[in-house]
């Protein structure tokens, strides 16, 4: 039916006296208007009985569909008023919230940006009133969210609850993490407070043990996802899982550590374990081990014997311990269970490890619980932390800035002649002693040793093996433990291992350019060029650096080396073996003084691609100077995405002073 308009009907007329007028015209009941004065109006306004009477006379047939209408509508408008006003409130209470956590969210990012701050007391204190002003923001805005009754409301809608509850979880998740941050940098600072010289408090040392493993299982639930959040809500909450991520994986790295430190500082009985210095300017996969001493733990102090040669370990027939068979191929005529030298030959630090232990075993028929191997780059962490040290036989003092030219360059130098062999003995392991004795006397930060520890072996400077499966295991997820494969299969590693009877890796540097190629089937060929270059002089000396040693080299200043490439596994190379569960390809360099040699090798691994990924892991070689790397990628008919974002030729050299993955995803 039309609705009913008058003859002469004014503008919102059938707005202008009530629903049941409106619901006349709606309807298209035909009705009229008498024109009356107001005080005739006000002698004829009907009682309420009569209005009910003619309401009645309108509805009957129809009323419970007007009434319903009615009270649809009135809902409606009600809920309308109360949406609206729960959004305008809601919406303060969360601009309110932002407020509190944008101080909040600055000190986190200063904590962040600076996290050096951590390892000194001044630092330490610092972070504790950043930590307590994050508190106090995160607290407010938890209240906020938590107690407010129109985001309750909201919560109830459809869609906009999802949006709701994803701002007070974030908030509510952003205030547990500043809560544990409080509590793990109090733990800390009891562990160093309680600690002195050579001398870890045990007990909070597993109370911080305890704080780590617990702000780990409360901060990983956390990482919720966006879901069906969206714009600004759905950017922070990707935001914060994001560093929530690197936060629970640092946080899970130090429960390994903290798993392994009490144990290894005797919380089970007395601990010794077998300390090799090895020699950067005599490389082999690590530095050549030619000092050793002996560290012992017990109740959480530990000491350390007098450093001394190799020489006083010779052995005369090999240790009974079984080299795999990649590595016996490989390495074997180097007589890694017999010479000291040799015993590293290998990328596989356990093995070497328990090859040492075996070693040690069968000269002094004495057992050690594990052996660590330190070189001069660790030392000069170390000397980072404890400051300079005395040694006898160096006649200045060792500094962190002049550790590295000391050991490996300055004392051959001093005392260059044949005759003063018994003089110049190598003096890696009598420095970590002596480091260790200055702890003893002089104040040291805990923490700054720890880090400055973790650095050294993230460039495998730093190495540990352990004899009980348990704590190798602890060992090998903190990254201590030197295995190539503990972490990925798709492992990169290069060495230039020395064949000369010198110090000449003083003077070498290697550039190592690996360019990957995908074809259709997702079969990955790797062609990798390395270039090695002699920087001694011509004419170098003297003799005790330079050689020649007459076996493998016959010009002063000739580097002679073995070059071993580790690829991933199952890549097809001519000559590769498997070793260490890599493929191992082999080579012979040899570079006069001031000249480049340039070796180049290409390797085929056929299903590469895996779930539309390829990933590279690159291990540094723990030489004296890092090895300058680059890596390409091409995939004829595929989308590449990856580092670099754009082109893979522009990512150019770097520094591989540590592990680096790099990880392409790959569609047609």
């Amino acid at each position: 039916m039309e609705p009913y308009v008058h003859r002469r009907q004014r503008p919102l007329h059938p707005f202008r006296h009530g629903w049941w007028h409106y619901t006349q015209h709606r309807d298209g009941h035909h009705h009229g208007h008498r024109r009356r004065s107001r005080r005739h109006s006000i002698k004829q306004q009907r009682t309420p009985r009569e209005s009910l009477r003619r309401s009645s006379r309108y509805l009957r047939g129809r009323w419970p569909l007007e009434i319903g209408r009615q009270v649809a509508v009135g809902a409606l408008l009600a809920v309308a008023v109360v949406f609206v006003v729960c959004s305008i409130w809601g919406l303060l209470t969360i601009l309110q919230a932002k407020n509190e956590l944008r101080g909040a969210q600055s000190e986190a990012t200063s904590l962040a940006v600076d996290r050096t701050q951590l390892f000194t007391a001044t630092g330490r204190a610092n972070a504790s009133i950043q930590i307590a002003k994050m508190q106090i923001g995160t607290d407010n805005a938890a209240n906020l969210v938590n107690n407010s009754i129109p985001l309750k409301v909201l919560s109830w809608i459809p869609f906009v609850g999802q949006q709701v509850n994803g701002v007070t979880s974030l908030v509510n998740d952003f205030d547990t993490t500043a809560q544990q941050a409080g509590t793990l940098l109090t733990s800390v600072n009891d562990l160093i407070g309680a600690s002195h010289g050579t001398s870890i408090s045990l007990t909070e040392l597993k109370l911080l043990d305890v704080r780590v493993h617990e702000a780990v299982a409360a901060l990983r639930p956390l990482n919720r996802g966006s879901g069906l959040l969206i714009g600004p809500i759905a950017s922070a909450r990707d935001t914060f899982d994001s560093e929530l991520t690197k936060i629970t994986g640092l946080l899970s790295t130090g429960g390994d550590l903290l798993n392994y430190v009490g144990p290894f500082l005797g919380a089970d009985g007395p601990r010794t374990y077998l300390l090799a210095g090895e020699n950067n300017a005599e490389m082999r996969d690590q530095g050549a081990v030619l000092s050793w001493a002996l560290l012992s733990a017990s109740n959480g102090t530990f000491t350390m014997t007098h450093a001394a040669s190799v020489g006083n370990l010779t052995i005369r027939h090999p240790a009974p311990l079984r080299l795999p068979h990649g590595t016996a191929e490989a390495f074997g005529d180097l007589q890694p269970e017999q010479i000291w030298q040799s015993v590293n030959a290998t990328a596989d630090f356990p093995l070497s490890g328990q090859v040492m232990a075996a070693m040690y075993h069968q000269r002094t028929h004495k057992s050690v619980d594990g052996v660590i191997a330190v070189d001069a780059i660790a030392l000069q962490h170390v000397l980072d932390v404890t400051g300079p040290v005395r040694v006898h036989g160096i006649p200045l003092k060792v500094t962190p800035s002049n550790v590295v030219f000391v050991l490996l360059h300055g004392l051959y130098l001093l005392y260059p002649k044949n005759y003063e062999e018994n003089t110049r003995h190598d003096e890696v392991s009598a420095v970590a002693k002596a480091a260790v004795d200055h702890m003893k006397r002089y104040h040291y930060d805990i923490a700054y040793l720890v880090d400055q520890l973790a650095k050294a072996a993230r460039g495998r400077h730093l190495l540990v093996w352990s004899k009980f499966p348990v704590l190798e295991r602890a060992v090998t997820r903190f990254g201590g433990s030197g295995s190539l494969v503990a972490q990925s299969t798709s492992v990169v590693h290069l060495a230039i291992e020395s064949a000369v009877a010198a110090k000449l890796d003083w003077y070498i540097h290697t550039e190592a350019i690996y360019h990957v190629s995908i074809d259709s089937n997702g079969a990955a060929t790797m062609a990798v060029k390395v270039v090695v270059a002699n920087a001694a002089p011509v004419g170098c000396r003297p003799h005790y650096i330079c050689g020649p040693d007459h076996t493998n080299s016959f010009v002063r200043g000739q580097y002679v080396a073995r070059l071993d490439l580790w690829l991933p596994a199952g890549t097809e190379v001519p000559g590769g073996v498997t070793e260490s569960g890599l493929t191992l390809w082999r080579a012979e360099v040899n570079v006069l003084p001031g000249r480049k040699e340039t070796l180049l090798v290409t390797g085929f691994l056929p299903d590469a691609v895996q779930h539309g990924g390829y990933s590279l892991q690159f291990i540094p070689q723990s030489g004296l100077w890092p090895q300058i790397s680059k890596v390409t990628l091409s995939a004829p008919g595929r989308s590449v995405s990856g580092p670099p974002a754009k082109d893979f030729n522009s990512l150019g050299f770097w520094y591989l002073t540590s592990p680096v993955t790099y990880g392409w995803q790959l569609s047609r």
